[in-house]
């Protein structure tokens, strides 16, 4: 997008603003300036008036003009074929440095004297817009003779890279908005004004037929010859657009000044219709709208110019469905035009200068704006600094928006047609961020606060999938099962099954007809199988799934070993043992932690002598065993170890970091004399109970049989956590264990 400082300040007053100034704040609001250029006439060129013209007495393609420059008259020889007497020109007096270093001198062509030069545009330094010299008008201000043409001619030209989604800035007028939003200037109220004739519209444009369902139309007629202005010529070069016509370049001046689309023509029959899904405007039978921009206006001193607003949206999805072919017009038309069409026929009619008819046919739909209601507060959390409601306000009316209503938390704020981009609260917070400035919020810490996203389900997820590391860690390989079962198989060995009336009514195969109660049969078949391949050392376990007869759900993890155990045998020559109960109760220990073990009652495929209940923070959650030697010469295994485990039943505390205590543990041992109906847990029960803080850990490390009594012998671990245990301090926590002990008839041996 181009646009000239004085072709802003017909829309806002510059007054007292440096152009340095309007490049730092567009690019401060977010309009960035990618280029800039300064357009000056050399110093010492005038403009000047041709009161004679004649042919040189020496060469055809030479005249000789008298030039008035205000204090004098001038002798100057031009070769233009387009000079002729009454215009006003461009005239570069003797001493004049043009373009390229050319000075001005006084100098005989052909024999005759000549004072001076009338210039073209490109040779005072403008774009290369037309042919011959330049022919000046009143259009850019009323022309003085005599006065430097800098005053009509200079201009400074900035190009600005304005993103697609910011069609309001495809203009002159949206720019200015935007200046106006960050200078703090008020916008200049236009008024036109336009020779109105008595013969009305309705007389010579008749409307055959409306189908207008995508957009909105306006339409006004003139009459008059269209005559070529040098400030259209000249805006249009300096913004690098292109016209056909005399007509087009008005119709291309005023869309790229307002942003309104517009399209002219000559007055008759029209028709709107409905192609394609868009809608297309027809005179003579010629398409003037929407995408499909084919104009030929023939000169017959009557015409009409259409606005039109579509809503950029719809225009591009039915593009893109219909595969339709585009143009500059989409260009403008999909990235939001100004919807605002009287301001662009009215903009157009005032510089065209011709008679107008009388009223105008109103073809337009109900488009309705977008309300936001931002809450204050909200925003300012968004932009992270607070901006006083007022300030808001006034930011949001400078850029067009309208305020619907004003609370003490919040503002209801109208959408302009011409802001299609503006959808929430969030970009209603970038526009007033970038007005405000970005500059003024003061630089803080980045402060980014996680929201908690966890739930039941993820904590189990990762309750489960830490149980499988250790599992991994500890030598097991995962197995996956379907969650159904052979039910013949299950109620031969004992385990619970649905019920008939909940079972499966289409079982895939015979021998996955029901939902599994138990983990236990799927892991021995697969036992089975591995130490079929010939693996030795099979340890593996499940996770899943389980059933009551109810069908009531639980989760539910199991493991087993068989084979060799991965600890090396001394009394073997290095050769790993067999696994046992032992063995899987280490591992268990190693995956949940701290576990204890019961007595247990009939399992059923545990050895009845090898059973147990596991215990963890005072609850029951699951059973280890070795398997039952029959149910083991089913599957053709030797001996086997399990553990099934409730998943529901565990804790699933949170991990926290403790204090490593700085002084050293004591141990000290203890060998009781310990009767035979007296189990270990009982023992443990008695020390427990006296809760000695010092009191770290205890466990047995060695049992033998001395007859009538048992032979036990327990380790316990001490310390403080605030100084170094002394010996009496030592001394007196073992006498309180040995007199409790004691008490309960059990001996020091």
């Amino acid at each position: 997008m181009i646009v000239t400082r004085r072709w802003l300040e017909e829309f806002i007053d510059l007054d007292g603003i440096s152009t340095e100034e309007i490049i730092n704040t567009l690019n401060r609001i977010g309009q960035e300036v990618e280029g800039y250029k300064k357009i000056e006439v050399p110093q010492k060129v005038v403009i000047g008036e041709v009161i004679e013209c004649h042919k040189h007495p020496d060469a055809d393609k030479l005249n000789v003009c008298k030039v008035n420059v205000g204090d004098e008259e001038l002798q100057i020889v031009c070769g233009a074929s387009n000079v002729a007497a009454g215009q006003k020109v461009p005239v570069a007096k003797i001493g004049a440095v043009l373009p390229g270093d050319f000075k001005i001198k006084k100098a005989k062509l052909r024999g005759v004297e000549s004072f001076g030069m009338i210039c073209a545009a490109r040779e005072i330094g403008l774009p290369d817009f037309h042919e011959g010299i330049l022919v000046m008008d009143d259009s850019l201000g009323e022309l003085k003779i005599g006065e430097y043409a800098g005053k009509y001619l200079n201009d400074e030209v900035i190009e600005l890279g304005v993103t697609a989604n910011r069609g309001d800035c495809f203009s002159i007028y949206g720019i200015a908005r935007e200046l106006s939003a960050g200078l703090n200037r008020d916008l200049k109220s236009l008024e036109f004004e336009c020779e109105e004739l008595q013969e009305g519209i309705g007389r010579i444009v008749k409307v055959e037929k409306n189908e207008a369902k995508h957009s909105s139309h306006l339409i006004r007629a003139f009459e008059g010859k269209i005559n070529s202005k040098l400030k259209i010529d000249y805006r249009l070069a300096l913004v690098e657009l292109e016209a056909k016509s005399e007509f087009d370049k008005f119709i291309k001046y005023a869309m790229h000044a307002t942003g309104v689309l517009l399209v002219g023509g000559n007055v008759g029959s029209i028709e709107l219709d409905d192609e394609d899904g868009v809608d297309v405007f027809k005179c003579y039978g010629k398409y003037y709208v929407g995408i499909r921009n084919e104009i030929n206006v023939e000169e017959s001193g009557k015409y009409i110019v259409n606005a039109n607003y579509i809503d950029p949206k719809y225009v591009s999805e039915i593009v893109f469905l219909k595969n339709l072919k585009t143009d500059d017009y989409f260009f403008r038309a999909s990235r939001g035009s100004e919807p605002n069409l009287r301001f662009g026929v009215d903009y157009l009619l005032n510089e065209l200068d011709l008679p107008v008819f009388s009223g105008d046919i109103d073809l337009s739909i109900d488009m309705k704006e977008k309300i936001i209601n931002v809450d204050i507060d909200e925003l300012n959390s968004i932009i992270g600094e607070n901006i006083d409601e007022k300030k808001i306000v006034e930011i949001l009316k400078k850029l067009g928006f309208s305020i619907e209503a004003i609370t003490e938390t919040s503002v209801k704020v109208k959408v302009p047609l011409f802001r299609s981009d503006i959808e929430n609260i969030q970009d209603i917070a970038e526009e007033v961020l970038r007005i405000y400035g970005i500059d003024e919020i003061p630089s803080k810490p980045l402060h980014f606060v996680e929201a908690d996203r966890t739930n039941e389900v993820l904590e189990n997820i990762d309750f489960l999938n830490e149980l499988k590391l250790k599992a991994v860690a500890n030598g097991f390989y995962e197995v996956l099962h379907f969650v159904f079962d052979d039910k013949e198989r299950l109620q031969k060995y004992g385990f619970e099954t649905v019920e008939d009336n909940l079972d499966l009514l289409n079982p895939i195969v015979k021998e996955l007809d029901t939902l599994r109660s138990t983990i236990l049969l799927q892991l021995l078949e697969d036992i089975a199988r591995n130490k079929a391949n010939g693996y030795k050392r099979i340890y593996l376990f499940s996770s899943g799934s389980v059933y009551d007869k109810q069908r009531n759900e639980k989760q539910s993890i199991a493991f087993v070993v068989n084979g060799q155990s991965d600890y090396e045998n001394p009394v073997n020559h290095g050769k790993p043992a067999k696994v046992d109960f032992k063995f899987i109760v280490d591992k268990l220990s190693q995956i949940f932690g701290d576990i204890k073990l019961l007595p247990n009652d009939s399992h059923p495929i545990a050895h009845p002598y090898q059973n147990a209940k596991i215990l963890k923070d005072g609850k029951v959650i699951g059973v280890v065993a070795k398997l039952h030697p029959k149910v083991a010469k089913d599957f053709e295994i030797d001996d086997t170890y399990f553990a099934e485990i409730e998943l529901d039943k565990l804790e699933k505390v949170k991990k926290e970091a403790e204090d490593i205590i700085k002084f050293p543990k004591v141990t000290r041992d203890l060998s009781l004399v310990v009767s035979k109906d007296m189990s270990y847990k009982d023992v443990a029960d008695i020390i427990n109970s006296l809760n000695i803080e010092e009191l770290k850990e205890f466990y047995p490390f060695d049992i033998f049989d001395l007859g009538e009594n048992n032979s036990l012998s327990i380790r316990f671990v001490l310390q403080k956590e605030d100084s170094t245990l002394q010996e009496k301090e030592i001394n007196d926590i073992m006498e309180k264990i040995l007199s409790v002990l004691e008490a309960k008839g059990i001996k020091l041996r």
